[in-house]
């Protein structure tokens, strides 16, 4: 019999450690507010929110609530609470609230409050050893249509995103973001074989409100600003919130030269947004949230540097050429909700997209071989129903949905990529929760679906002609066992996959076809607070067994038929005091592909891409009574290849950094003073080396900033 890997056996140990002293631990009364166990049980905008200075009596502050799923909680009011307690789902999941807009300007910044989970530049953020973006970008993407794992959700509705994040999304006047890791098929289904990151903007209000922001960040010397204003149209029936915010500055890369067609180094970015939310005295069990959307950004996105000295934070290579963006999405949607009954709901969802993607590209010469221009235009409909059940004192709850998906896209170039694809997804799914004797619970669900993709893509070298569709079944089982109200565990199974895709062999020039990747993950987790519920900590041990998992190797879309990882998750929160608090996060990851194909037999046992064995994150904030607060949070990133293949991807990650702030609030103004990267680490991100030499993309050096806000 072999023996386990060193560093699997490293995890289990550690595992094993972490767990029994979670399950055999009882605590006492903790604050805990709602945090959302997966995206299919995000409640509707139904009520209206009272005024913030509304009094709260003391038998109010604590109640009993429900869950979408109907499990009991205690809902506590905390106030300027930066991040949700952890909570007791099925699900592994890191729920943020009350986020500074400065410190996480993009949605993607909060990789650093995630255990195993990691950034990048210009791509969606890599969950557990599966990179966000998929297996490929950039012209790789464009030219396959290939998908990301990680499925992004703001408002009920999917970001588009093609090989390179053109637009971005930021946190200001958002109400939360939550970062679920593993495959979350059930309830999510395409584009969520990594995780999904969920994004609620905040409801309109019943009450007057408004705020201003306006700061300054000494990278690239930027300028941000920000406004907001909500309240009645119509007392107690029709409110309304308006949101707008925007950067203005310049990259901290440095493009030097006078021949560049374009600025590489401008930030331009814009979002405007409305909500009206309508509860009508008529029929007092309906809601509905009316959204529209605009969002813009123009210029650097990149943030590319090349060598050999890469922290030198220029790009002067006249054999390379870089890009700006010039990209916009705008969307409508409708979110509406009726309690049929005490114990059902349900919840329908619509939104259409508009999505225009463009980007010019030269090298710093402006040589006319070097210039190209590409746009993306696509419109997209998004369509779910579901029934939320949720009985009082009933031994099951759950939520059954019908979802529909379609897209229609165009690519026009002058780069050698031409041509127009579409694709549609139909799924039906059920989830939820049977209560079975004393603690224990059964959890269950599964999703059918249905993707159907015609892609007729032309290229300079060949062409792409796709027409492909696929079924999937994706089940999820489980228990979950209660030792006592505030701990718990919980094993689960589930699925999840993306679809295969067809590309053309960059040297040959052939059309080829490569098949879906598939992963089936077993996770066990505990839930326990202590400290007479002041210390909240949650555990998480997973192993993902991949088939068909995608990989670009060598150019090639490539499909490797077996590979593995296993790690563990530890997140704590501690409130020494009502003022003071202190939060981590541990997260330890071990990949390793165990077959592949026999013209790549080289990359058997190793990791995979963008897959560092360790993450960590501690930080702190403190609040005083003077209104002066402070905080700070350290950020630690492991070693990881950029690329599975040898001898082009460059080693990233393995880097430390440390981010804080200090400040003063008001009931109506603030100031904060901040600090990013302060120890001015070399953030290496990805990169790789080709016949030009080498490029990178790496992250922001060290930062100093203020905002100044008002408030009603």
């Amino acid at each position: 019999m072999s023996r386990p890997e060193p560093s699997a056996l490293r995890v289990r140990c550690l595992f094993l450690y972490a767990f029994t002293a979670l399950a055999g631990s009882a605590g006492d009364a903790l604050w805990t507010t709602n945090a959302l166990a997966a995206p299919s049980e995000v409640a509707s905008e139904g009520t209206l929110k009272p005024h913030p200075q509304a009094k709260i009596s003391k038998d109010d502050k604590v109640k009993k609530g429900k869950l979408n799923n109907g499990e009991s909680i205690e809902r506590i009011v905390v106030v300027g609470q930066t991040l949700d307690r952890l909570q007791n789902t099925n699900s592994a999941v890191t729920v943020l609230r009350h986020l500074d807009a400065s410190d996480y300007r993009s949605l993607y910044d909060v990789v650093n409050r995630v255990p195993n989970m990691i950034g990048n530049a210009a791509d969606i953020p890599t969950i557990r050893g599966m990179t966000g973006s998929g297996a490929a970008g950039g012209i790789f993407s464009l030219m396959s249509g290939s998908r990301p794992r990680t499925a992004t959700i703001i408002d009920g509705l999917p970001e588009t995103y093609f090989g390179q994040r053109y637009v971005d999304a930021g946190t200001w006047d958002m109400d939360q973001v939550s970062v679920l890791r593993g495959p979350q098929a059930t309830t999510q289904g395409r584009n969520a074989i990594g995780g999904a990151i969920t994004l609620n903007s905040k409801a309109p209000t019943q009450y007057w409100d408004a705020a201003v922001r306006g700061g300054y960040e000494s990278a690239g010397s930027k300028g941000v600003f920000a406004g907001m204003v909500s309240g009645p149209i119509i007392k107690d029936e029709l409110a309304f919130r308006l949101t707008a915010d925007g950067t203005r500055g310049d990259s901290y890369i440095r493009y030097p030269g006078k021949g560049w067609p374009f600025d590489p180094s401008e930030i331009s970015q814009t979002s405007v947004r409305g909500k009206l939310l309508w509860t009508p005295k008529v029929l007092p069990r309906l809601s509905v949230t009316l959204m529209g959307w605009h969002r813009e950004q123009h210029g650097e996105y990149l943030y590319t540097a090349n060598g050999p000295d890469l922290f030198r934070y220029r790009f002067d290579n006249p054999d390379m050429n870089t890009r700006v963006s010039d990209s916009s999405i705008d969307q409508a949607s409708l979110r509406a909700s009726y309690k049929i009954s005490s114990a059902l709901t349900n919840e329908l969802t619509y939104g259409h997209v508009w999505y225009d993607a463009a980007f010019t590209q030269s090298d710093y010469l402006g040589s006319a071989n070097s210039l190209g221009h590409l746009r993306l235009t696509e419109q997209n409909n998004t369509v779910e129903d579901r029934l939320v059940l949720a009985p009082e004192h009933s031994r099951f709850n759950g939520v059954a949905g019908f979802y529909y998906f379609n897209r229609d896209q165009n690519i026009r170039s002058d780069m050698g990529v031409n041509g127009p694809d579409s694709e549609r997804t139909y799924a039906g799914y059920v989830d939820g929760t049977l209560h079975l004797i004393a603690g224990l619970n059964l959890i269950a669900g599964a999703r059918v679906e249905r993707e159907e993709q015609q892609r007729n893509v032309a290229m300079s070298w060949g062409k792409v002609a796709l027409n492909a569709g696929t079924t999937m079944f994706l089940p999820k089982g489980g228990l979950s066992y209660t030792f006592t109200p505030v701990t718990s565990a919980s094993f689960t199974v589930r699925r999840g996959y993306n679809p295969g895709g067809g590309a053309i062999d960059w040297d040959k020039g052939t059309y080829y076809q490569y098949g879906k990747e598939t992963v089936t993950t077993y996770e066990l987790g505990g839930h326990t607070e202590l400290l007479h519920r002041k210390l909240s900590l949650n555990t998480n041990l997973f192993y993902n067994d991949y088939h068909g998992y995608q990989d670009l190797l060598n150019y090639t879309f490539v499909n490797i038929p077996h590979g593995r990882s296993l790690g563990l998750e530890l997140e704590a929160i501690y409130h020494v005091t009502k003022t003071l608090e202190f939060f981590g996060g541990l997260g330890l990851l071990d990949t390793k592909i165990l077959d592949a194909p026999a013209a790549y037999q080289s990359v058997v046992g190793k990791k995979f891409s963008n897959a560092p064995s360790a993450t960590l994150n501690i930080g702190v904030e403190k609040r005083f009574h003077n209104g002066l607060f402070m905080g700070a949070n350290f950020n630690r990133v492991g070693s990881y290849s950029s690329q599975v293949e040898s001898g082009t991807g460059v080693v990233g990650g393995d880097y430390n950094v440390l981010n804080a702030n200090i400040g003063y609030r008001t009931r109506h103004y603030a100031i904060r003073f901040y600090s990013k990267n302060l120890t001015n680490e070399h953030i290496l991100y990805s990169g790789r080396t080709n016949w030009a030499g080498l490029q990178a993309q790496v992250g922001q050096p060290r930062a100093f900033g203020f905002t100044v806000e008002g408030r009603l």
